[in-house]
């Protein structure tokens, strides 16, 4: 489970990366820019933590 979410986010931040270039380079709002890299913060986060939490609540320890 832990791969599949990491391939997901891999793909989710490449997608984010590459519309963030398209968007500062057409000349975009400067708000779909800020959005774009608010995103790109918060998704590995809520990644991390569903991981996290998840583990936690099956009681797997290290």
């Amino acid at each position: 489970m832990k791969r599949t979410l990491a391939r997901i986010a891999l793909i989710v931040i490449a997608v984010l990366l590459i519309l963030l270039l398209i968007l500062a380079f057409s000349g975009a709002p400067r708000e779909y820019l800020l959005a774009d890299l608010f995103v790109l913060m918060i998704v590995p986060a809520v990644i991390y933590v569903y991981m996290w939490f998840t583990d936690l609540t099956k009681g797997k320890k290290k």
